[in-house]
Order: C-alpha cells, then sequence, then structure tokens
C-alpha cells in the first residue's frame, strides 16, 4: 500500500514538472519573440500593385527623388519616416504625395564596370588577331579584316554601357510608395 501511495505521489509531481516546465518554455518562447517584433523598422515600399516589383527603402539608404514641380531628381540619404512623408539628410522633409518620381541608381556601377571591361577586350582581338597571322599563317595584314566589325561592336557595347544612368520609376505608371510600419 505504501508502494502504490508513492507511485501517484511521483506521477503528481511528474505530471506537475512537466506542465512547470512547458509553461516556462511558453513563456520564454513568447517572451524571446516579442522583442524582435517590436524593433522592426519601418520602410518606405515601392511597388507596382499586382506584380511582384518592389524596392524598399530603409533608414540610412540613399534615395533618389522628383518631386512633382521640379525638373531634376535629389539625392539624399533617409534619416526619419512618419505616417505621410520621409525626411532627408538635415530632416527635410519630403511629404509622399509631393514625390513624382524615384530611381534606382544601385545598378549603375556593375553596368558601368561591364562597359570598362568590354573596352579592354578590344585590344586583346587586335594582339591575338596579329599574333596569329605573324606566327601561324603568315597574311599579309597583320589584323584580320574580320577583327574591324567586332571590335566596332564592343566598342558600341562599352559606350552604351557609359550611357546607362539607371531606372526611374514614375508614379504615374501604376507604381505607388507608401510608408509600411510593422
Amino acid at each position: 500500500m505504501y508502494v502504490s501511495n508513492m507511485n501517484k505521489n511521483i506521477s503528481l509531481l511528474n505530471q506537475k514538472d512537466v506542465f512547470q516546465n512547458a509553461l516556462v518554455v511558453i513563456l520564454f518562447l513568447l517572451l524571446s519573440v516579442v522583442p524582435a517584433y517590436s524593433q522592426l523598422d519601418p520602410f518606405l515600399l515601392l511597388e507596382k500593385p499586382g506584380t511582384k516589383h518592389r524596392i524598399r527603402y530603409y533608414l540610412g539608404d540613399e534615395i533618389e527623388f522628383k518631386l512633382k514641380d521640379e525638373k531634376e531628381f535629389k539625392k539624399g540619404t533617409i534619416v526619419q519616416f512618419s505616417d505621410t512623408s520621409f525626411y532627408v539628410n538635415d530632416y527635410i522633409e519630403v511629404p509622399l504625395r509631393t514625390v513624382d518620381a524615384l530611381a534606382d541608381r544601385s545598378k549603375v556601377a556593375g553596368v558601368h564596370a561591364m562597359a570598362r571591361n568590354t573596352l579592354f577586350v578590344i585590344p586583346v582581338f587586335f594582339l591575338f588577331s596579329a599574333a596569329n597571322n605573324i606566327f601561324n599563317t603568315g597574311d599579309t595584314p597583320i589584323v584580320s579584316e574580320e577583327v574591324y566589325p567586332l571590335s566596332g561592336v564592343f566598342l558600341g557595347l562599352g559606350a552604351a554601357g557609359f550611357l546607362y544612368k539607371g531606372r526611374r520609376y514614375r508614379l504615374k505608371n501604376r507604381w505607388r510608395i507608401i510608408m509600411v510600419r510593422l
């Protein structure tokens, strides 16, 4: 009889321990998740509704924008957000309703690097053609005639790459900007 009472007490203790441990784990998970959600930063979202095209601008990001009454793009660093505007540089307020277009210049450096590399290919064509004709074939024009149009194509690609200024998103063409706070 004593043993059966002892087993009941042990099983009750184990159930209490399991319940307490489960409660501690659940409270730990709940309390560890709350600070993660509270630290999510607001951001400015440029999107085309109905598609997957989205660009996010966070605090500290460079943004290039054009206002409705102006012709040139302005550039600044985002320092603060409010519900209806964002602030750049020295806390200059830019209301969302006055923005006419945004520019994404993030790929300009990569395109310019590719354009520069295409220009380095042209002398390589001339050198290989000249070396081939001098050492292998012995043809009289040292540089083959096929090298000139090919070099012209690479020269055109390089020049076109340096003209690239990035993509501009006009808000009239179904693009919109919204402030997102989580």
